[in-house]
């Protein structure tokens, strides 16, 4: 039994160099097989694959005609359907926090901010983009921001349409929270703009935000 097995076991080393060369060779006659369209795809796969976080959402961000820049805080900022968005992202990290800051504002004063703050608080639980209120005492109001953390790599199949339903998925979650409110009996008016300073951080998207009243 046991020369058996070693005989079995000198004929398998002496075929594995001809099974390794026959494969080897398949693989080869495939490859050249594949049309170009498919190699083209495949060159493409790599050198999304080689870029950087950052760089590759700078590359999909400018496909989209959005004129994406890098402030001052390394963070890029651009516009999407009229809103702002700020992207934090490592390179060396696959996650990152994407920032809709100042898609709206409320007065402190208005009678609708308690219902607002519990459409708010309600709607987080349900869903991926997080709205949060912030208060600024120069101007009283209530700033309204939302975000989202995101895995994001380039071996993805579809960075692209990834980012995109991202992006529009905020508007969804504005959506939500401004029917709730409607359907309170708290009405929503057209785009207020006011002269305000810009300054570093979220403050200076202000006078870019959506100002929410009630009846």
């Amino acid at each position: 039994m046991t020369d058996l097995t070693i005989l079995i076991a000198v004929i398998a080393l002496a075929l594995w160099p001809i099974v390794f060369l026959i494969s080897r060779i398949l693989h080869e006659r495939n490859k050249r097989a594949k049309p170009s369209g498919d190699t083209a795809s495949a060159e493409t796969e790599e050198v999304t694959e080689e870029m950087t976080t950052s760089a590759l959402i700078m590359s999909i961000l400018q496909q989209l005609g959005c004129q994406p820049e890098v402030n001052e805080e390394n963070h890029i900022s651009f516009k999407y359907q009229g809103d702002d968005f700020l992207v934090a992202a490592e390179d060396g990290l696959r996650l990152i926090i994407v920032w809709n800051p100042w898609w709206a504002s409320i007065s402190i004063d208005n009678q609708a901010l308690p219902y607002l703050k519990e459409i708010i608080n309600a709607v987080d639980m349900n869903s991926l983009v997080t709205t949060v209120y912030a208060l600024d005492e120069d101007e009283k109001t209530f700033g309204i921001h939302s975000k989202c953390h995101m895995l994001f790599a380039p071996e993805e199949e579809e960075p692209e349409k990834s980012f995109t339903d991202l992006l529009d998925s905020f508007f969804t979650t504005h959506n939500t929270i401004k029917e709730n409110l409607k359907q309170l009996g708290n009405g929503m008016p057209d785009m207020e703009k006011k002269e305000r300073v810009r300054i570093k951080g979220f403050a200076a998207y202000k006078d870019n935000s959506t100002e929410l009243k009630g009846e």
